[in-house]
């Protein structure tokens, strides 16, 4: 992750006489910067490039530094850059309108909308940003927008299981700290579209249609609202209903559990399991199998027979749909 990048250095003016500092567009650094943007994205240090970004910002007032920040951050697949890089566009349009690079006098609407272009394309931001991380748990992997949306749609899609066991293990106010980042991210680009939207509407033109960026950036949101709320209501029944011990003997061993009478209590059981496996034996692969397991808890005999074996799922609606058809033909007799 990033170091934490301070919006108002990058706001406040470089000097009373030239507000917005020299325009470095042509300057080596920014040469550096733009080619890590036009290499194989797996093969940029882009950590590394939000410092070069940084660095420059600090340097003059450049709308395209913005720009490179926000994409930059879905490269990394930090959000907190990507919001950086948001707020500053927005503060740069609405503070330093009139003296920011590249400039109105020299390139006119144009030179904004320009930049602003890279935060609708889907190669260039759009598609990065999908692919952040947003659920990272160290056994079931990491799971980024594009899932989220993908198992939102559909819950019987393949690694369902998985998925919902690692959101069983993510604090939901992880989960509701993305929502409310995300949430930040379009605000400012909100804050943007209205400045840049305003001044072409002052010399007869339009600005950038953010449209398809709203639209990414709810598709995720929407996605994630429901497992917010999914999420909140089990660890408010965990605290609610303890497991109950039972009165009898416990079996032999150092750590006993109570007799089990609910899903939540399965669920805890499972966690407990998996705990000690990640304690005692990191290497064994029972930890993955029994997450999978865990995701099943909350599905119907379909539906896991679907995260199982997916292509079984047809066959098993025929056998069990004949089954039935036999069975009603046998009452009526």
């Amino acid at each position: 992750m990033a170091p934490s990048i301070d919006i108002a250095d990058l706001l406040t003016p470089i000097a009373p006489d030239a507000p917005a500092g020299p325009d470095l567009s042509y300057d080596p650094a920014r040469q550096a910067i733009e080619q890590a943007f036009s290499d194989p994205a797996d093969e940029v240090d882009w950590p590394r490039t939000i410092v070069m970004i940084e660095a420059q910002a600090r340097q003059t007032r450049d709308v395209w530094l913005a720009v490179y920040l926000a994409r930059a951050g879905a490269r990394a697949g930090d959000l907190a850059v990507v919001e950086t890089g948001v707020q500053l566009l927005a503060g740069l349009f609405e503070r330093l309108w009139d003296s920011a690079h590249p400039t109105i006098e020299e390139y006119g609407i144009e030179g904004r909308k320009g930049a602003c272009e890279s935060l609708v394309r889907i190669g260039e931001f759009l598609a990065p940003l999908r692919r952040v991380p947003l659920i990272v748990h160290p056994r079931l992997g990491q799971y980024d927008g594009a899932d989220v949306e993908r198992f939102s749609e559909d819950g019987m899609a393949d690694g369902y299981g998985p998925f919902r066991a690692a959101l069983a293990d993510t604090p939901v106010e992880r989960i509701e700290a993305i929502v409310d980042r995300f949430r930040r991210i379009e605000a400012a680009l909100q804050r943007a579209d209205a400045v840049l939207s305003e001044k072409a509407e002052e010399v007869g033109q339009t600005g950038t249609n953010f449209r398809p960026t709203y639209e990414a950036i709810e598709g995720i949101v929407h996605a994630l609202t429901p497992f917010v709320r999914q999420t909140g209501e089990a660890a408010a029944a965990d605290d609610a209903m303890p497991i109950t011990l039972s009165d009898g003997p416990r079996p032999m061993g150092s750590g006993g559990v109570g007799r089990i009478q609910s899903r939540e209590d399965v669920a805890r059981a499972l966690d407990a399991v998996i705990d000690y496996y990640g304690r005692v034996e990191p290497s064994s692969p029972i930890p993955v199998a029994l997450g999978r397991v865990k995701g099943w808890i909350t599905m119907d005999f379909m539906a896991i027979l679907a995260d199982i074996a997916p292509g079984s799922v047809s066959d098993a609606t025929a056998v069990l749909r004949a089954r039935a058809e036999a069975e009603a033909s046998a009452d009526l007799m």
